[in-house]
């Protein structure tokens, strides 16, 4: 089964098949899909990467025990200087050009730009 067939879910962190039932299930959840296929279902994604791709990104860069409560403008981000020393590190480590996976490449690559776009401004954390 080669990637074309597999897709990163970022709601449980697996690769999943996509003819299979969880990976239709899960295909919402996709972190390479492709948001043109029409407007009710690019508000859904919207929706679930502002909750669960949150979540996600930040388990993906590594920060395990951060918890964001409310959901996306609550308390608990980590600081716009931690997310890009993470990701400076992870990228060093896993860019293909360096003999990295360039999978796990692609999801530190995701993570970084779903905490890059829904990070709210610093006066919300105070």
């Amino acid at each position: 089964m080669g990637p074309i067939d597999t897709y990163y879910c970022f709601a449980c962190l697996r690769r999943h098949e996509k003819d299979s039932a969880v990976g239709r299930g899960h295909e919402r959840y996709d972190i390479e899909a492709d948001l043109s296929t029409s407007a009710t279902q690019g508000h859904l994604r919207e929706f679930y990467l502002q909750t669960k791709g949150i979540v996600a990104a930040l388990q993906i860069l590594g920060f395990e025990n951060v918890r964001i409560r409310p959901a996306r403008f609550g308390k608990g981000w980590p600081s716009k200087q931690a997310i890009e020393r993470r990701f400076r590190v992870l990228v060093r480590r896993h860019h293909p050009d360096a003999g990295g996976d360039p999978e796990e490449f692609r999801k530190i690559e995701w993570a970084v730009e779903v905490l890059r776009k829904y990070r709210p401004p610093d006066e919300y954390h105070s």
